[in-house]
């Protein structure tokens, strides 16, 4: 692990920064706003999916000695930074400055650590609560080669650019069904990713600084997500869905090229998450379209979706990626105890 070198001279630091448009599932559990900072030694650090976690031994304003723990990124995400288990040593002195969590005093999500050999690691900005990926390098072409939607893509970012959200249309369309499903959720208890479960494509597509594959097999288009290790397996020689599928909450997708677009169709969704604290039912149908787009280059996957239980208009999005030539990273994922 290569730590960017910073001479600390003196360490203030505010209690507040600026509101960022944070990315849900980080500001459903952490102020964006609100700094913490932790000074201790590294008790334990979990270099796991889905997320990394850093234990610091430390004491609290009466001198009593308390355990803080921080969130990362996930361990794949930490990876392309070039870190690995021993980016934090047990033993070692360190402080943190994080993002103070909405229900645990001694919890934070990790913002930048300072080492006592005057090096520094950032994994989300103190100023804007943004996110920190590496830089990102397209696959390399062959001459005369054109990109087609097969290879490795990556969403590098959750900002601009690099965020590549589209706008999304419909979520107000939401019905009295839908609003009393999300007010009975908890995205902390009731988040799939504690559980290492995979959540629906939107969720998937939509995964910052992880890979995602897309290949030919036997006649079928494979897209594999480095997101729970998840593989979707797109059926090209279905002209309709069957009708006595099992139920999953992946769906069960058939596709057809048209006009230079993958066309997928899914249904057969069980009850889960969209995204964020957006919900769906098993009533909920999927229409993807995937190209590449010219000039860019970028990979585009736009969607309309349609739930008539939990919304009286179809949701729409879109989601673009940038091609990568960063290895595939197998997630194995570690189920989490969610810490109230």
């Amino acid at each position: 692990m290569h730590r960017s070198l910073l001479l600390i001279v003196s360490l203030t630091f505010s209690t507040c920064v600026p509101m960022a448009s944070a990315h849900h599932g980080f500001a459903a559990h952490f102020y964006p706003d609100r700094l913490l900072t932790i000074e201790g030694t590294v008790k334990k650090f979990d270099f796991i999916n889905p997320h990394s976690v850093l234990h610091i031994d430390s004491v609290n304003e009466s001198g009593e000695p308390v355990v803080y723990v921080c969130d990362l990124q996930a361990r794949s995400q930490l990876i392309r930074h070039g870190a690995d288990e021993t980016l934090f040593r047990v033993g070692d002195p360190i402080v943190v400055v994080g993002f103070a969590a909405r229900r645990d005093p001694l919890r934070c999500e990790f913002g930048t650590g300072y080492f006592a050999d005057g090096s520094s690691f950032t994994m989300r900005s103190t100023k804007g609560a943004r996110s920190q990926f590496p830089e990102n390098r397209a696959a390399p072409l062959a001459a005369g080669a054109e990109r087609t939607i097969f290879g490795v893509w990556i969403r590098p970012g959750m900002f601009g650019d690099a965020g590549g959200i589209g706008k999304n249309t419909g979520q107000d369309s939401i019905t009295a069904a839908g609003k009393a499903a999300v007010a009975a959720f908890d995205p902390e208890t009731d988040n799939p990713v504690y559980r290492c479960e995979g959540s629906s494509p939107v969720r998937i597509w939509r995964s910052p600084g992880l890979a995602t594959s897309l290949s030919q097999q036997d006649g079928d288009v494979l897209i594999y997500h480095e997101f729970m290790d998840i593989t979707r397996t797109v059926h090209m020689n279905m002209a309709e869905l069957p009708a006595d599928i099992q139920p999953n909450y992946l769906g069960h997708s058939i596709g057809r090229f048209e006009d230079g677009y993958l066309v997928i169709d899914t249904a057969a969704f069980t009850r889960g998450v969209l995204f964020g604290s957006m919900l769906h039912t098993d009533q909920m149908t999927m229409e993807e379209q995937i190209s590449v787009q010219e000039g860019t280059g970028d990979l585009l996957i736009t969607w309309t979706i349609n739930d008539p239980v939990y919304y009286s208009e179809p949701l729409t999005g879109s989601q673009r990626l940038k091609s990568t030539d960063k290895a595939l990273i197998r997630y194995d994922c570690v189920p989490e105890s969610p810490r109230q």
